[in-house]
């Protein structure tokens, strides 16, 4: 029954598979590496999240439409007769989210005159450590370094809003004798979610075969672009509402 209605295969797709194969998996490391992953990145969104009803309607999308723009990715893009299955596609759609969720809480909360430019920023900074990690040719190094750079001049007055904070935090922070443990847990809950702001070379490794079988990174990949996509959608659709 699994294998006829649960799992997908690019070569014989079936309707119920296209959506019911991003809920299944092919073992228990499976299963509790796309959990584990899935509980830290919603910890993190939930601490920096600043608008719960966008983020509702951002999850919904991400649990019912998402799937499918997965599973047709590998019935189109993959012509091969490997079995297809697992969460990480929603997964991958979270840490995309966080980008933009940290965004908007910079936003609210540090620096008010920041931009999307902050988001180009960490997609470009993501690129260049995809490349590095696939050892890319240097033509394709220099163009997205460039980007890089121009996004990072770019993002000035936000770098000085954070130092200026940071300062302030420190200062505040040793004047009136803040707990060691509450300064421990803003510093690893800003220490994870700096590892997984970079998080994309997690998701396009280098080794697409683990011990857990083959690693889908062509959805990893379409579901962190449909994370950050319809985030940056529904952000203008607000707007106009």
């Amino acid at each position: 029954m699994k294998f006829d209605h649960f799992i997908l295969f690019p070569l014989e797709p079936r309707v119920e598979t296209l959506f019911l194969s991003n809920y299944v998996h092919s073992s228990y490391s499976h299963l509790m590496e796309n959990v584990v992953f899935y509980l830290i990145v919603m910890f993190l969104i939930i601490n920096f999240e600043t608008d719960r009803k966008f983020f509702i309607i951002s999850f919904l999308l991400f649990s019912f439409v998402l799937p499918f723009v997965v599973s047709f990715s590998m019935v189109y893009f993959i012509d091969l007769p490997f079995p297809v299955q697992g969460y990480s596609g929603v997964v991958s759609a979270l840490v995309a989210y966080l980008m933009f969720a940290f965004y908007r809480y910079c936003k609210k909360y540090y620096c008010p005159k920041i931009g999307h430019e902050f988001i180009y920023f960490l997609i470009f900074l993501n690129l260049f450590l995809v490349l590095f990690n696939l050892k890319a040719s240097i033509f394709m190094y220099m163009g997205i370094s460039i980007l890089l750079l121009v996004t990072a001049y770019a993002n000035r007055p936000f770098f000085d809003c954070i130092s200026l904070k940071l300062h302030s935090f420190c200062g505040s922070g040793i004047k009136h004798g803040s707990s060691n443990l509450i300064l421990f847990y803003i510093g690893l809950v800003y220490l994870v979610l700096g590892y997984f702001l970079i998080g994309l070379p997690l998701l396009i490794p280098e080794n697409i075969i683990n011990e857990t079988g083959i690693v889908n990174s062509l959805g990893h990949y379409a579901g962190y672009v449909f994370g950050l996509m319809s985030a940056l959608m529904l952000e203008q659709v607000n707007k106009i509402i």
